[in-house]
């Protein structure tokens, strides 16, 4: 009987120590047969609040263990070491794995006991290379071998610390894993699909929506296949350091928001919502920053932050633009409706909050699916309302095209018959101009042969008066000398004004055009100084010619000479017995050559000088010895200075004579 006591004891006590550290988890597998087993509710664990429990103070500690009794661990932002512990009892007679299922735990030490001896033990964690994993996979795994084992795990993580954990066999494991694995190749495959296709629709559109919306496929993409793992594994498997900067993974939503406000034309629709939208956007920003400054802690509760209330903001903007008539944004509502809901249901079935069902704690990434696929439903239906509106305006502009060219034809016709109509009274017109030009011409004609004829007989009787009076002997020029004198005077005053007269004649009927030449002033000088040297000698004035070397100037001879001899005979005129008179030559800057002819005649009044070249008003004076004339020679002068592009200037002091300066081109050859 004491001995059968002391058994019976001894088997309490035993059992008794084993309720301490937990509930025993039995594992019985089947060679060749998938096995899984849920035990995150038989785990027991223990905050570690200084930092530095070992894991034989671990064991020394079990009976300080709580029991967790959910079906998934989950602790959120917690800063302190959490030392998890189970009894494992493995019947079969093949290892068995325990999975901890989710990748984004910076550090996770297994620590496998047997009769209080530490038989295995090792580090994991996404703040060690991929590659020293004891299991390959995205998950931390430790295989368990037949036996009856105490199981001490702790786990440390700076940003959240979450997992559930399963017992598999191989074959359930392999299975798992081909399982997942098909999965995220499906995903990623259609991630890639969708980019590669929107660049080509970029290429082909060219509307930079395609831009953004790949730039939110790939940022939700990444996000996504960051939460499973697939990041560190694939992207940086070697710079496990990338983990520690995860809010700036999940702060890639600033690219969902960029999104949203391009797409929804938010600053086109609705200002407010603009705004709103815009704050998402710059509250996002410093996630970049602050990481780099030491602040993790706040860039990972922005990140949160932002997670929470800008994609619900983001959600009620498409639905305030679509109750607006925004059509694209019922794709919009959808894809976020789902992104939404896949994202929560998630969060709840980490939390216990619903059951921790494979397509519970995977909506997430089935929501990023449907998300990426409505918005291309999205984008599609607004490049479909764009195109729409382009046919409608290119029709009302075709129709507003066709009523302007019916309008232009019609404005045509009338505008043809009003030429028409206007080129036959031109026509009409031309012809009565014609037959008065015909007439005129006729006219003209007669009334030059007539002026010629008159003229030719009135300058020959004139001609031969003067010779008469010439001849007369020296006795009856003494006798009757005064009346000579005016005899004499008269008749060659007449001559020069019949002469002038019909010079000006012929000029303005027949349109006598000066012919430009090189022509030397000096010979023309000297040939008018012969035609007028009896009334030069008659008042004894002294003519001088100071002439520089100017070369030829550009004139008409004839012209220069009618002109030279107009102005002199003027000078003549009023110059007094015994007078000078002067002609000068001189160049000029610019290749002009200037005549200048002075006189010491009695000179002119501002008044006068303003009355001598207006052909409206008579300006006749008589000379120094009663001489007279018609005003036609100042006319001439005028005329036929400007018709050789010439120019005139006249200066005159009253008493002190007056100067004509006359300006002419060089010759050039």
């Amino acid at each position: 009987m004491p001995r059968l006591h002391s058994i019976t004891l001894f088997i309490f006590m035993l059992f008794q120590s084993f309720s301490a550290y937990g509930r025993v988890i039995s594992v019985s597998t089947q060679l060749h047969q998938p096995y899984k087993k849920p035990v995150s509710e038989h785990l027991s664990y223990l905050i570690d609040s200084t930092h530095s429990m070992t894991v034989i103070q671990a064991k020394e500690h079990l009976l300080d263990f709580t029991h967790w009794h959910k079906p998934q661990v989950h602790f959120g932002n917690i800063q302190y070491p959490v030392w998890f512990s189970a009894q494992i009892l493995n019947n079969s007679a093949e290892h068995i794995i325990l999975r901890l299922n989710y990748p984004i735990l910076d550090t996770v030490e297994f620590f496998l006991v047997d009769r209080g001896e530490v038989v295995k033990s090792f580090v994991t964690g996404s703040a060690f290379p991929f590659r020293e994993r004891e299991i390959f996979g995205n998950y931390f795994k430790i295989s368990i071998p037949p036996g009856q084992y105490l199981l001490l795990f702790r786990i440390r993580s700076f940003y959240n610390v979450q997992f559930s954990a399963t017992f598999y066999n191989w074959n359930a494991l392999n299975y798992v894993n081909n399982r997942e694995g098909i999965f995220q190749g499906i995903y990623i495959g259609f991630v890639v699909l969708v980019v590669i296709y929107s660049l080509f629709l970029f290429r082909k559109i060219r509307d930079e929506i395609f831009i953004y919306y790949i730039f939110h496929t790939l940022a939700t993409a990444i996000i996504t296949l960051h939460l499973y793992g697939y990041t560190f594994r694939f992207l940086w498997p070697n710079a496990p350091v990338i983990n520690s900067y995860e809010p700036m993974i999940f702060g890639l939503g600033i690219f969902t928001t960029i999104f949203s406000i391009k797409f929804l034309k938010a600053e086109d629709f609705s200002p407010f919502w603009s705004k709103v939208l815009w704050g998402v956007f710059w509250v996002n920003v410093p996630v970049f920053i602050l990481p780099f400054l030491g602040f993790k802690d706040m860039a990972n509760g922005l990140v949160q932050l932002v997670g929470a209330i800008g994609c619900f903001l983001m959600l009620l903007a498409g639905i305030f633009l679509l109750s607006r008539g925004y059509r694209p944004a019922r794709y919009y509502v959808v894809a976020f409706t789902f992104l939404l809901l896949g994202v929560i249901l998630t969060i709840l079935a980490r939390m216990n909050v619903i059951p921790n069902h494979p397509l519970f704690i995977h909506a997430s990434q089935y929501g990023s699916l449907l998300d990426i696929t409505f918005l291309a439903l999205a984008i599609t239906d607004r490049l479909y309302i764009g195109l729409k509106e382009r046919n409608q305006l290119r029709a009302q502009l075709i129709k507003e095209t066709i009523e302007k060219e019916n309008l232009i034809k019609h404005q045509y016709l009338l505008l043809r018959e009003e030429v028409e109509k206007q080129t036959k009274q031109l026509k009409n017109v031309n012809a009565e101009l014609e037959k008065i030009t015909d007439e005129l011409r006729q006219k003209n004609q007669f009334l030059t042969k007539f002026l010629s004829v008159i003229g030719h007989d009135l300058k020959t009787s004139i001609s031969n008066l003067v010779g008469l009076i010439e001849v007369y002997s020296e006795d009856v020029r003494k006798t009757h000398s005064k009346f000579y004198n005016m005899l004499y005077k008269s008749a060659q005053n007449t001559y020069q004004i019949l002469e002038n007269l019909l010079l000006f004649s012929r000029i303005n009927i027949s349109d006598l055009r000066p012919k430009i030449q090189h022509v030397n002033p000096l010979e023309v000088f000297k040939k008018v100084e012969e035609q007028i040297k009896s009334k030069i000698l008659n008042k004894d004035i002294e003519l001088i010619l100071d002439c520089d070397p100017v070369g030829k100037i550009a004139a008409d001879e004839f012209y220069l000479e009618v002109i030279v001899r107009n102005i002199l005979d003027n000078a003549v005129k009023f110059t007094p017995k015994n007078g000078k008179i002067t002609i000068k030559t001189y160049a000029k800057e610019n290749d002009l050559s200037v005549i200048e002819i002075k006189d010491s005649g009695k000179g002119m009044s501002k008044e006068e000088l303003v009355k001598f070249f207006n052909p409206k008003v008579s300006f006749t004076t008589r000379g120094t010895d009663g001489e007279s004339g018609t005003g036609i020679g100042r006319i001439l002068i005028k005329e036929l200075t400007e018709a050789m592009n010439g120019s005139l200037k006249i200066e005159s002091t009253p008493g002190a004579g007056t100067s004509f300066i006359l300006i002419f081109d060089s010759y050039r050859k």
